[in-house]
Parts: C-alpha cells; sequence; structure tokens
C-alpha cells in the first residue's frame, strides 16, 4: 500500500473498506456512533454509498463486534453507577471535606469510616520522640533500605511486609489496629511530590515528621482517574493536612497524591483490630469464568 493509499477509505481493488477504516467504524460503533453518521463521513471521505452503509452493516453485525459490543455495555452500567454514587455523595453537606476528631473510639472508627469505605483524621502519637535528631535519623535510615521503594523523586516507602521498622519505638493506636502487626513506613525529601495512585489497601497513617498535604479522591470517581498523574479538573477531591500527631485513615479503592514541603515521615499500619483481615484491590482480577456458550450446536 502507497502512502496515498493510506488516506483512501476503500481498499483498492476491493469492495471493502482499509483496515485503518474498519477500525475507525468498530470504534465509533462501540462509542454509540449512529450508523447514518459514519455512513457521511465515508461519503464524504469518497466512498460509493452504497459500499459505504453496507461496510458499516457488516461491522455492526460481525459476531466479534457485537460480544465487544456487550462488554462496553456492562462497562458504560458500570460507570453510570459510580456516577450515581458520586451523585449521591455530593448531596451530603460533608463532602468536600475529612472529618477531624480530638478522640475517636474503635467502634466509631470502624462503624462510621472503616466499613463506610471513608477518610477520617484523629489525633494520636504512633512513635515515642518522633522530633529527636537520633529518631529522624533512624527513619531517614530506613528509608534507604533494600526494600524501600521509591515511588517518586525523594519520596521512599518501606512496606510492613520488609519487617525492617520492629525496632522504631512505635505506639499502636489501641482498638485501631492489630498490636504485634508489623508496620510500614513512609519518607520524603523536602520538596518531594508523589503523583496520583490507588491505595491498593486499607491504610492509617500516622504523621511523624513534618506536614503531608494530601488531595484525595473517592474510589467512585475511579473512571475519571484512572491514567491520570493529577487531580483532572471537575474531579471531586478532598484535601487533608496532616501533621504530626495525627492519624489518617486512607481507604481501599481510594486515590490520592501527597506532597511534603518541609520533608516528611509517616508509620503506615495495615493489620486492622477488625473481624476480618484488610481487603486487598488487586490492579488486574483473576480470569474469569467464560459466559455460557451459545445454544446452537457447533457443527
Amino acid at each position: 500500500m502507497t502512502d496515498a493509499d493510506k488516506h483512501v477509505p476503500a481498499a483498492r481493488g476491493t469492495n471493502t473498506l482499509a483496515p485503518e477504516w474498519r477500525r475507525w467504524v468498530v470504534e465509533n460503533l462501540l462509542r454509540g456512533a449512529e450508523v447514518d453518521d459514519l455512513v457521511s463521513v465515508l461519503e464524504r471521505s469518497g466512498v460509493d454509498s452504497a459500499l459505504a452503509r453496507a461496510a458499516v452493516h457488516t461491522e455492526a453485525e460481525d459476531p466479534c463486534y457485537q460480544g465487544a459490543a456487550r462488554a462496553v455495555a456492562m462497562q458504560r452500567k458500570l460507570e453510570g453507577l459510580l456516577d450515581l454514587y458520586g451523585d449521591l455523595h455530593r448531596q451530603s453537606p460533608g463532602h468536600t471535606h475529612v472529618p477531624r476528631h480530638d478522640a475517636l473510639t474503635p467502634e466509631d472508627f470502624f462503624e462510621r469510616y472503616y466499613f463506610q469505605n471513608l477518610p477520617v483524621v484523629a489525633r494520636a502519637t504512633v512513635l515515642a520522640d518522633a522530633g529527636s535528631k537520633d529518631t529522624l535519623g533512624q527513619l531517614g535510615a530506613l528509608a534507604r533500605v533494600a526494600e524501600a521503594a521509591s515511588v517518586s523523586p525523594g519520596a521512599f516507602v518501606v512496606p510492613a511486609s520488609a519487617n525492617v521498622t520492629s525496632s522504631l519505638p512505635v505506639r499502636v493506636p489501641q482498638g485501631l489496629v492489630l498490636e504485634s502487626a508489623p508496620v510500614g513506613l513512609w519518607w520524603e525529601e523536602p520538596g518531594a511530590d508523589v503523583p496520583l495512585t490507588p491505595s491498593r489497601r486499607n491504610m492509617l497513617l500516622g504523621q511523624v515528621h513534618g506536614r503531608r498535604l494530601l488531595q484525595l479522591v473517592p474510589a467512585y470517581a475511579l473512571h475519571r482517574v484512572l491514567g491520570s498523574a493529577s487531580v483532572p479538573e471537575g474531579v471531586p477531591r478532598m484535601e487533608v493536612e496532616l501533621s504530626p500527631g495525627e492519624l489518617l485513615l486512607l481507604p481501599v479503592g481510594w486515590w490520592f497524591a501527597h506532597r511534603s514541603p518541609e520533608g516528611g515521615a509517616a508509620i503506615v499500619f495495615e493489620s486492622f483490630a477488625a473481624p476480618e483481615p484488610n481487603v486487598s484491590w488487586t490492579p488486574r482480577p483473576e480470569s474469569r469464568e467464560p459466559t455460557p456458550p451459545p445454544r446452537s450446536r457447533v457443527d
């Protein structure tokens, strides 16, 4: 095919559309475009009227397209349901801010926030002598162990599974998390900026050093932020400033971005004193069973 042929909708010497135009037809059918509109575009691009209409109908009747259309329809229904949840959430007077409590009982923590998949801030000291030079030096050293992951320039995460924070004098929030469970560590150098990322598990952040400025996006906005490094315009968000001595529940499925103007550190708890273990949101679900086969026989 020559460069000139690439701009011709109909493949030269055939009664079919060129491959890239077939893809264009299928893509727009899946997006919900009207058949007549697609035919008009093809006609204006030089395709015979009868061929244009026949080509669009051929793609619409193709079994592969019809299977894809069913999957897309289900995705649209799910996105519509997420938008509905968003509309309901925005009817609450407090939908733009995260609740704060000086004291929060375990019963209130779990019933009002953890099980409702909502963030909350409470006061608690989770690291003894957190402001001392020795403690900060210890935190900085832990952030550079082999198990630490760099999530952006100057920002490091030590997962609880690494079990390297056992030497820290951690004070477990009573009744909220398990006493003997390992904890993780977030460490940021001054000016570190962490882009938008999903919370794969429920996390309780105990700020021990510096300010942490967060933007939180509710789970129902998944389809509005997927693939974005920052919160897109028009997407609902909550802004939270977390100071030393404060806890933040970061719910699973929510999205968050944060920065630390003066540098920061947080102890991260993931093992909660709930009836069931913490849940995880996996990036890709396990393969699913096929849908029921057609009733007609395969001959």
